[in-house]
């Protein structure tokens, strides 16, 4: 038997905002968000994407060691991964060097940023939360549906020596407006009778071994991990999308409970 738990998302738009791509690379046009059905949607890897960042940031805020650049010992279960499937960047191997994120390497010695399992420290836990190495998460994020519509503005690139819009560069793209409404879920597997999985317990694999170290001293119940690493990073995203320069993407998020499954 499975049983879930099902919490009502709402999203609303403080200011405009633009998370997608073109559509139809002949129209120029660019989409503010996917559609589904002529319906505007935020995509649920979206949220998640940013999910995983407010969990990783709350981590590194509370427990690692700024002053000596490195994790205490007695938590060094909680360090994030970055969930790299490939190399990382520049700016990402800098932070993986002052010890703020778990570090793999390859046989190239390149480096990378993921869980590791057997390992001494075992999977993090966002990828607790979220998934990897190619085990479920406890945590599913809806793409999110709203019935406002987009509408369409312009940019371009100023020519400097004539101070104006250069030829060609003038084109289309779209935004949602501020104060728009997006609505969706998130739901959050309490247990799976089947695997023998329970919400803010370690799983048991094979020879009975746990991947799950931070679960192992006993500091976290279900509940704190449910407040504290789930509903107030969610409700803690505060930007989302592209053009956050130009004054795009501030967002509100409310997550309240509905309901239980299974």
């Amino acid at each position: 038997m499975i049983r879930q738990e099902k919490w009502e998302i709402s999203l609303t738009t403080l200011a405009p905002l633009h998370i997608g791509g073109r559509d139809n690379p002949l129209t120029g046009m660019e989409n503010a968000v996917a559609r589904i059905r002529d319906r505007l949607v935020i995509p649920g890897p979206s949220l998640k994407g940013a999910l995983r960042h407010q969990i990783e940031r709350y981590l590194i805020d509370t427990y690692y060691d700024a002053k000596n650049q490195r994790w205490p010992q007695e938590h060094l279960a909680l360090q994030p991964c970055m969930a790299s499937a490939g190399d990382v960047s520049g700016e990402e191997a800098s932070l993986i060097a002052k010890g703020k994120y778990r570090k793999t390497s390859d046989e190239d010695r390149k480096v990378r940023s993921g869980c590791v399992y057997p390992s001494k420290y075992g999977i993090c836990p966002v990828c607790y939360l979220l998934g990897a190495q190619g085990l479920t998460g406890f945590v599913q994020v809806s793409f999110l549906v709203s019935e406002e519509q987009a509408d369409a503005l312009y940019s371009g690139r100023i020519d400097r020596a004539k101070g104006t819009i250069a030829h060609g560069t003038n084109r289309p793209y779209e935004l949602v407006r501020e104060g728009a409404q997006f609505k969706g879920s998130l739901t959050v597997l309490r247990s799976d009778d089947l695997r023998g999985w329970t919400f803010g317990q370690p799983r048991r694999l094979a020879n009975d071994k746990t991947p799950d170290q931070w679960l192992q001293s006993g500091d976290w119940s279900a509940e704190r991990i449910l407040d504290e690493l789930i509903v107030k990073r969610l409700e803690g995203i505060g930007a989302i999308g592209g053009y956050r320069s130009k004054g795009f993407g501030q967002i509100q998020i409310t997550v309240k409970q509905v309901g239980a499954r299974g």
